[in-house]
């Protein structure tokens, strides 16, 4: 059986892993990544590309902030080609609508919080400018938060540009190549079974995404997830008529136009996904609430067909931010994964911090809230009298 060595293996070939990969090879690491099916095929590749620090949780901040200066010069990590193509857009900003009484109520509460926390990119935006800014907005409209630095981007066109950048930087990259074994070897390092051959590594990096608690699992540790397939849907082209991608707070409302006038509708609803055959299916009955969300908030939308609809693999933690961390069991293992829907804007900040981290054995301060034990020792607190 072939036999490879590297300092680093990365389990998981979309746009968290990719990344890692470019700064740790950046960094004159030798890494190789698997991917056990195509890079980029699941919620890197399919989902709305949004550029969003607006109603984050705040503990994602700086990383979300440096994130965003990295997506302002994308081209310097991924070449002028590549990041022309991924259709960065930011100023155009993103929009949370508030469409009652206790909707404005929230924001209002929200905006607080987030100046006592020293945080300033989120604004209350009246109704006045509200308007002006999204044309053919229902009047019942009462307001909401603005982030006026957002934007978006194109998510497949990005998860292929960082994957580009990693093999240009040195990283070796096996597609359908799935891990069969992953084993700690006795004088040090890892050994993992691949359909490649054997690949041994000082590191082990798990990007695994939606199968990121199955890679754990095997290896004894429990970072439960809940797998989920987020919904879009696209319609046909409309004259241009907004800029600012829109998002509900309670409503399952997403939404943004693109550069070529069709609507890309997300809102957070759920498909079917099914893990085990790789693969996750749109629930029509479903998508129904995001469309109706869509109206209420744009009433003349409502003739407008929608074309397609699809749907990507991702996995959820149970307080709403990832994993991101070495392994509280095992020496040379880092888990990246559990984005809950919004890694996107965050993965050229996350693997630059992952790879200083490694590359200086000092955890980068960025990350420090995405421990892997960080509800264990939360368990372990509420039991202490």
């Amino acid at each position: 059986m072939r036999r490879d060595g590297c300092d680093a293996l990365i389990i998981g070939g979309g746009l968290q892993g990719c990344s890692i990969a470019l700064f740790l090879a950046r960094a004159g690491w030798r890494v190789t990544l698997v991917e056990k099916h195509l890079a980029g095929r699941h919620a890197s590749g399919v989902n709305a590309g949004g550029l969003r620090s607006l109603m984050r949780d705040f503990r994602e901040y700086p990383l979300s902030l440096r994130a965003m200066e990295m997506w302002a010069g994308l081209a310097d990590f991924v070449g002028e080609e590549a990041a022309e193509a991924c259709e960065v857009q930011l100023g155009t900003s993103q929009i949370a609508l508030a469409m009652d009484p206790a909707e404005l109520e929230w924001c209002e509460a929200r905006a607080r919080t987030m100046r006592r926390r020293g945080i300033v990119s989120e604004e209350l935006i009246a109704p006045d400018e509200l308007h002006r800014l999204l044309p053919g907005l229902a009047r019942s409209a009462r307001g909401g938060l603005i982030s006026r630095r957002d934007g978006h981007a194109n998510p497949a066109n990005a998860a292929r540009a960082f994957r580009k950048a990693a093999e240009s930087a040195g990283v070796r990259i096996l597609e359908k190549c799935a891990v069969r074994d992953l084993s700690q070897r006795p004088a040090g390092g890892w050994r993992a079974d691949t359909d490649a051959g054997t690949i041994e590594a000082e590191r082990v990096i798990n990007c695994a995404g939606a199968w990121g608690s199955e890679i754990t699992a095997r290896l004894g540790e429990t970072l439960p997830i809940k797998i989920t397939a987020l919904s879009m849907m696209v319609t046909a082209r409309v004259k241009p008529f907004i800029t600012p991608v829109v998002i509900g707070i309670d409503q399952p409302l997403s939404f943004k136009q693109s550069a070529v006038g069709s609507l890309v509708i997300g809102g957070g609803i759920l498909g079917k996904p099914c893990l085990d055959e790789g693969t996750s299916f749109t629930v029509m009955d479903r998508m129904v609430s995001s469309a109706a969300a869509t109206i209420n908030a744009f009433p003349g939308l409502a003739g407008v067909p929608v074309v397609r609809t699809w749907t990507g693999l991702e996995g959820a933690t149970a307080d709403g931010i990832p994993f991101i961390g070495p392994s509280r069991l095992h020496s040379g293992l880092w888990h990246v994964f559990g984005f809950c829907g919004h890694g996107f804007q965050l993965a050229p900040a996350v693997g630059e911090a992952v790879a200083q981290s490694l590359v200086s054995g000092v955890l980068n301060p960025r990350l420090a809230p995405f421990a892997v034990d960080r509800m264990h020792q939360q368990r372990k607190d509420e039991v202490l009298p």
